[in-house]
């Protein structure tokens, strides 16, 4: 039980009801504030298993690995979305579809295989991720209490470079 005793002044028409009204709101947001961020989510997106993959040689198949990890340390987390527009355009279907909910410390995640058939085609993709102002290529988990999103760099050397492979 929380008790709240009122230390300003009395005497002022409503002072005493306004008191009690915000005091409401205020344990009412307190203990609505709670459930709002029951969720809690962090992604991690690898290419070849890294955060910064360089291509070197054309074509090039690469693995993407994406894992989705409920964070909350005591309660389930619900996935309302899932969004990754750089995959989508590579025509990889994202799963599991939202919604989707995990148990404390539970992970899912998705693994992809993508081939890259030329060095024309690695810069359209890098230069997608590099020039923009947006998180067009970034995994994205939308959740009651916010988002979590990860991203991997992909970085395209030229054929024939110096160090490459032959």
């Amino acid at each position: 039980m929380i008790t709240v005793t009122s230390a300003g002044p009395k005497g002022l028409a409503g002072g005493d009801m306004m008191k009690r009204e915000t005091i409401a709101a205020a344990a009412a947001a307190v203990a609505l504030s709670g459930a709002a961020s029951a969720h809690e989510f962090a992604c991690e997106k690898t290419i070849e298993g890294e955060v910064v993959h360089v291509v070197e040689a054309y074509p090039a198949t690469l693995h993407i690995r994406v894992v989705v990890t409920n964070t909350h340390p005591t309660g389930a987390s619900t996935a309302l979305s899932v969004r990754d527009d750089l995959l989508a355009r590579l025509g990889v279907k994202v799963t599991p579809e939202a919604p989707f909910t995990l148990q404390v410390g539970q992970s899912t995640e998705l693994d992809a295989t993508v081939t890259i058939g030329s060095e024309a085609e690695c810069f359209r993709l890098s230069r997608a991720q590099a020039c923009t102002s947006s998180f067009e290529d970034a995994f994205q988990v939308l959740f009651d209490g916010g988002i979590a999103q990860c991203a991997a760099r992909l970085i395209c050397m030229r054929d024939g470079h110096p160090g490459g492979k032959e």
